[in-house]
C-alpha cells in the first residue's frame, strides 16, 4: 500500500498564523514580530503529532507573476501589500522547514494551489491518499476519492473534510465548487464572477440546473432581473472559471515517494527556533525534557531515539542527510542578511558603449533582462542589467513609466541602441555571459532582433546558466528560483517582485530607481551564484556535461519553442463534436444498463450504483465509502459491464476537456502552438514540457492519434518523426552486460519474444501473445523495481505465479540481477548514482533504517542510471542533429522532443536527405554494447507516425 502524502498550502498557514495575532503581535527579544513563525510551527507540530506523516510537501506560490496575471492584470490586484513584518518572516520559515527536512516546492508561474492540484491528480492516478492541509475554498474542488482536506479546527488541531464535508459547508459537492465560485466570484482574489449573484442565488441555480453549463443552456427559462444578470454575466462567469480552475500538470518529481520527511531533524529546527526567540515552540520539537542545544536525534513525538552514526549531528546543526549533494554543503547558518550593492542606472549611449567594451575586455559578466511579463514570445523588453564585479551592477532602462504631470520623462536607452549594443556583446566568442534561466532571456532577445545578424539567430558568446548549474549539482533540490537560491546558498534576502511591481501593472510601470535596484540585484546575485557553482561543477565531475550538453541545448530549445508546430483547429473542432456525441452516447448507455440516471462524476452515487444496486465486490475503503478509482473499476470490469463503461466515459471526458477543447485556444495567429520545454523539471535529466504539455497526449489509442493528427506540417513541408527503439532496454543491456539480453539486441530479434521464450522454456516460434505480454511487462518493470504484487495486479494473475515469473527472469538474465544489486550497493557506499555520460543524482534515504523508505530510494537508484542515460542520449542526439542540419544548410528544423522521439519539419525536397541525416546522427551518439536503433518516418501530420 502506498504511503499517503500530506501537502501544505504554506502561504495559507503563514498568513493565518500572522493575522491570528494581529491585535496583539508576538515579538521576540529583539522586538521582531514572530507571530507567523510561532503560529506556523506550532500548528505544524500539532499536525505532525496528530498524523505522523512520512511524505510531506510544503507548497509555495511563485515569487513571479503567474499565468493568471497574464490572463487578467487585475488578478489579486485588490490585495494590500504584504506587511513588512510578515514579509521578513517568510525566509525564516523556509529556513526552518529546510533544516527540519520538509521538502518545499515552488514553481515559477504557478500558485501553490496549482502545485497542490497537480499532486492531487498524481495521487488519483496512483491511488494514493492525499491530505491537503488548507482551509482555502478554492482547494475544495480537489476533494474526492483519495483526496481530502485537513482544515484548521475550531478548537485547535486539524479537521478532516471529505466530499460530504464540502457539501455540508458549501451546499454543493467538490465537483460543483468551481461552478459555484465562477458564479459568485472570489473577492479575496479579485475574481469577478457574475455581478449581483451571491451564494444563495448560485446554490439555487445549481440545484435546479446542475452545472454552470446547465444554467446557461436553460438561461431562457429565467425571469426578471436574474435573467438579465445571468445573460450579462456569461462571459465573466466563464472567464472567472478559467481563473479559478486549477492547473494539474505542473512539472513535478515523478516519484512522490521522493518527498520523504522522516526522520525529521527536530534538533536543527529547535536550534533555529531558539535562535529566533521562540523557546516554547523549540521545546515542542525537541521534547519537554530535551535541551535544544544538545546533540542527538529525536522522533517527531519528542521521545529520544538512538539512530547511531548515520544521524550524528554536524557542526552546522543539520543531519548528514542534508549534507550529501553539493548544494547542501557549507550552507549559511546565520540569520539571512538583506542583500545590498552599488547598483546604478545607465541611460547614456556613450556610457553604454564604454560598459559593453569593458565587459568584452573583461570576458565575464552576469546578464539579465526585464520584461512586461512572463511570455517570452510576446512580452516587451523593459530593460537589462549587467554585473562585472560582485556587489555592483548597472541597469539599462529601455522602457519606463509615464512621467507625472509637469515632470520630465526619465532618460531611457532606445530599443535600437539597446539592440545594436547587445548584438555586439552576444556576438563576442571570447565573452562568458552568466544568466539565470537563460532560455527565457535568449527568447526575448531573439524576438527583439538582437541575434538577427548572427548565424542561425543564436548568440556566439559562451553561456553559463546558474539555474541549470544548481539543478545539475542537485536535481532533487526544492527550488531553483534566483531568490530561493540566493537565500539558501548565499544567505541573502532579496527584493521580491511583488514588492516592486504595482498591483495590476507591469515592470514597465516601475520607477527607474526602483527598477535599477531590482534588476541590477538580479545580475549581482547571479554572478555570486556563478562564483559558488562553477567550482562545484568541476569538483563534482559535472563540468563537461554542463558545458557540452546542457548549455548547448539552451539555444536549441529556445529556437524550438519560438518555431512551434502548426495546429489544424478545424480538425479538433470536429473531434470535439464527435467526442461530445460519444460522451453523451456512453452516458445514455450507462443509464440504460443501470435503469436510471445518476451523476456519473459523483463517487457517492457511483458507489450506490456499483456496490448496492449491482452488488459488485467492493475493494478499498475510503473515509467516504468504497473507492471508485481507476484501479478498482479496472478490477471490477471482469465482473460487470458498467465499470468498463464508466472508465470509457471518464477517459473521453478528460480527453475532451484537457486537450481537444483547450489546444485551439493556445495557437497563435499563425495557427502554431508553442510549448515550453523545462530543462530543470525532472531529477533524471529528462526534458518536460508545459503550456501546453504535449508529452502527455495519449499515444496508445485512436483518440490520442486523432489529437496528434491535428498537428500538421506547413504547405510544402513534411513532418519527420525519429524515435529511439526500446532505448531504456538497450541501456539496461549495456549497463548490465547480460549475455542473453545483449545477444537478443545484437541479433536483431524481438526482445520481448526472446525473453518470453527463455522464461517459459519454449522456442521463439512457439511464444504466444500472452507469453510475450508477460515478458514485455517484466522487461520494463524490472527497471522500476516492480514487485510480484504489482506484476500480479497488472497481469491479473496469482501473486505466487508472478513471483515465479520474476525469479525465472532473474535466473535467465542473471547479469541484470547483478547490475541491480551492484547499483544499490554503490549508491549506499557513495550516496549517488551516475548515468553513462556522468550525470549524478544523490539518493536520499538509501541508508534509511525505515525499510519502505530505503526500498523507495533503491528503486530511484536503479532507475535513474537507465532513464537518465536515455535522457542524455536524446539530448546529445538533439545537439548532433541540430549541428548537422546547420552544417548542411538545411531548411529543416526541430520542433518537438517527446520522450525518446524528435519531431522535425522539413521542405518536401529535403525530406529524404534529412531522414538519412537524422538517423545517422541519432544512431551514432554513443557506442554501446548493443546498437542504438532509430525508426524514422515522414508525413504531413504527427498522427501519421507509429
Amino acid at each position: 500500500m502506498k504511503k499517503p502524502i500530506f501537502v501544505l498550502d504554506a502561504y495559507g498557514l503563514i498568513y493565518r498564523s500572522y493575522f491570528a495575532f494581529i491585535a496583539k503581535p508576538l515579538t521576540n527579544q529583539d522586538g521582531m514580530n514572530v507571530s507567523a513563525v510561532f503560529g506556523f510551527f506550532r500548528n505544524l507540530h500539532i499536525l505532525i503529532k496528530q498524523h505522523k506523516p512520512e511524505l510531506f510537501i510544503a507548497a509555495f506560490d511563485s515569487r513571479t507573476p503567474t499565468f493568471r496575471h497574464e490572463l487578467y492584470s487585475e488578478y489579486k490586484a485588490n490585495r494590500a501589500k504584504t506587511p513588512e513584518d510578515l514579509h521578513s518572516q517568510i525566509p525564516i520559515i523556509e529556513e526552518i522547514l529546510t533544516a527540519l527536512g520538509i521538502p518545499m516546492v515552488r514553481q515559477d508561474g504557478f500558485e501553490a494551489d496549482d502545485i497542490i492540484a497537480s499532486i492531487a491528480e498524481r495521487c488519483r492516478t496512483e491511488d494514493r491518499q492525499c491530505f491537503i492541509i488548507s482551509g482555502d475554498k478554492d482547494l475544495m474542488q480537489l476533494v474526492g476519492g483519495p483526496v481530502s482536506i485537513l482544515k484548521p479546527g475550531k478548537t485547535g488541531g486539524w479537521e478532516a473534510v471529505d466530499s460530504d464535508g464540502v457539501r455540508a459547508e458549501w451546499g454543493v459537492g467538490p465537483e460543483l465548487m468551481l461552478d459555484l465560485l465562477s458564479l459568485t466570484g472570489d473577492a479575496s482574489d479579485n475574481v469577478p464572477g457574475v455581478k449581483g449573484v451571491g451564494d444563495k442565488t448560485a446554490l439555487k441555480l445549481l440545484a435546479e440546473y446542475g452545472t454552470l453549463d446547465g444554467i446557461y443552456e436553460h438561461a431562457g427559462e429565467l425571469k426578471g432581473a436574474l435573467a438579465s444578470k445571468i445573460a450579462d454575466g456569461k462571459d465573466m462567469a466563464y472567464f472567472s472559471k478559467k481563473l479559478i480552475a486549477l492547473c494539474s500538470d505542473v512539472p513535478l518529481e515523478s516519484d512522490l515517494d521522493s518527498y520523504a520527511c522522516v526522520p525529521l531533524d527536530v534538533i536543527a529546527a529547535a536550534r533555529l527556533l531558539m535562535r529566533d526567540g521562540l523557546p516554547s515552540v523549540a521545546r515542542l520539537y525537541a521534547g519537554k525534557e530535551h535541551d535544544p542545544g544538545a546533540g542527538g536525534s529525536i522522533k517527531t513525538d519528542g521521545s529520544p531515539k538512538n539512530t547511531g552514526s548515520a544521524q550524528k549531528q554536524t557542526a552546522t546543526g543539520l543531519s548528514p542527510r542534508h549534507l550529501t549533494a553539493p548544494l547542501s554543503e557549507e550552507l549559511p547558518i546565520t540569520s539571512p542578511a538583506q542583500n545590498t550593492g552599488d547598483y546604478r542606472t545607465l541611460a547614456d549611449v556613450q556610457e553604454l558603449t564604454v560598459l559593453i567594451d569593458r565587459v568584452i575586455a573583461r570576458g565575464t559578466a552576469a546578464f539579465d533582462c526585464e520584461t512586461t511579463g512572463l511570455d517570452a514570445l510576446n512580452d516587451k523588453l523593459v530593460g537589462f542589467s549587467l554585473s562585472v564585479d560582485e556587489g555592483s551592477g548597472w541597469y539599462i532602462p529601455v522602457r519606463g513609466p509615464e512621467p507625472e504631470l509637469g515632470m520630465e520623462s526619465a532618460p531611457l536607452i532606445s530599443l535600437e541602441t539597446a539592440r545594436s549594443q547587445l548584438a555586439r556583446l552576444f556576438a563576442s566568442p571570447s565573452v562568458l555571459l552568466i544568466l539565470h534561466n537563460a532560455k527565457f532571456d535568449l527568447a526575448v532577445l531573439r524576438r527583439h532582433g538582437v541575434f538577427d545578424a548572427l548565424p542561425f539567430a543564436r548568440p556566439a558568446c559562451r553561456l553559463f546558466d546558474t539555474m541549470i548549474a544548481a539543478w545539475l549539482l542537485d536535481p532533487d533540490w526544492t527550488s531553483f528560483g534566483l531568490e530561493s537560491l540566493a537565500l539558501s546558498q548565499l544567505g541573502l534576502e532579496t527584493v521580491a517582485y511583488t514588492d516592486v511591481v504595482p498591483k495590476g501593472k507591469t515592470f514597465a510601470d516601475v520607477p527607474i530607481a526602483v527598477a535599477t535596484q531590482y534588476g541590477a540585484e538580479d545580475t549581482d546575485l547571479t554572478l555570486k551564484l556563478y562564483r559558488r557553482f562553477a567550482p562545484k561543477l568541476e569538483e563534482s565531475g559535472l563540468g563537461e556535461l554542463f558545458e557540452t550538453m546542457e548549455m548547448p541545448l539552451v539555444p536549441i530549445l529556445a529556437g524550438m519553442e519560438a518555431e512551434g508546430i502548426r495546429l489544424e483547429k478545424e480538425e479538433l473542432s470536429q473531434f470535439s463534436i464527435e467526442l461530445a456525441e460519444k460522451i453523451a452516447a456512453t452516458e445514455k448507455e450507462i443509464f440504460e444498463i443501470v435503469g436510471h440516471e445518476f451523476n456519473i462524476a459523483s463517487p457517492k452515487q457511483l458507489q450506490e450504483v456499483l456496490f448496492t444496486e449491482r452488488k459488485l465486490s467492493p475493494g478499498k475503503k475510503t473515509k467516504t465509502g468504497y473507492s471508485t478509482d481507476t484501479s478498482v473499476l479496472e478490477d471490477l470490469a471482469s465482473e460487470d459491464v458498467v465499470p468498463g463503461k464508466i472508465l470509457d466515459y471518464r477517459a473521453l471526458a478528460k480527453l475532451k476537456s484537457t486537450y481537444v477543447d483547450t489546444l485551439p485556444s493556445l495557437a497563435d495567429e499563425r495557427a502554431r502552438v508553442h510549448t515550453s520545454f523545462v530543462q530543470t523539471g525532472t531529477a533524471t535529466g529528462r526534458l518536460s514540457s508545459r503550456d501546453p504539455n504535449l508529452q502527455n497526449i495519449p499515444v496508445r489509442d485512436d483518440n490520442g492519434r486523432r489529437i496528434r493528427a491535428a498537428f500538421r506540417s506547413e504547405p510544402g513541408m513534411e513532418l519527420i518523426s525519429a524515435d529511439y527503439a526500446q532505448i531504456e532496454l538497450v541501456i539496461l543491456a549495456h549497463l548490465s552486460g547480460d549475455a542473453n539480453l545483449v545477444d537478443a539486441f545484437n541479433s536483431g530479434v524481438d526482445v520481448h519474444r526472446r525473453t518470453a521464450g527463455l522464461i517459459f522454456g519454449v522456442e521463439n516460434d512457439q511464444v504466444t501473445p500472452d507469453m510475450r505480454r508477460v515478458a514485455k511487462t517484466i522487461n520494463f518493470g524490472v527497471m522500476y523495481g516492480m514487485s510480484a504484487f504489482r506484476l500480479a495486479n497488472e497481469l491479473r494473475i496469482p501473486r505466487g505465479q508472478a513471483a515465479g515469473f520474476i525469479n525465472t527472469y532473474f535466473e535467465t538474465y542473471s547479469g541484470v540481477a547483478e547490475f541491480i544489486a551492484e547499483t544499490k550497493a554503490k549508491a549506499r557506499e557513495t550516496g549517488f548514482v551516475q548515468t553513462i555520460m556522468g550525470r549524478k543524482r544523490y539518493i536520499r534515504n538509501i541508508n534509511s533504517a525505515n525499510k519502505m523508505e530505503q526500498a523507495g530510494a533503491e528503486r530511484i537508484a536503479v532507475n535513474t542510471p537507465i532513464q537518465g542515460s536515455a535522457a542524455d542520449i536524446v539530448k546529445t542526439a538533439m545537439i548532433r542533429v541540430d549541428a548537422a542540419l546547420r552544417k548542411e544548410g538545411s531548411g529543416a528544423k526541430m520542433l518537438l522532443q517527446v520522450h525518446d522521439e524528435l519531431i522535425l519539419e522539413s521542405p518536401f525536397s529535403e525530406t529524404a536527405a534529412v531522414v538519412s541525416l537524422v538517423k545517422q546522427e541519432m544512431e551514432s551518439v554513443i557506442a554501446l554494447k548493443v546498437p542504438l536503433r532509430v525508426s524514422v518516418e515522414s508525413g504531413t501530420s504527427w498522427g501519421d507516425f507509429h
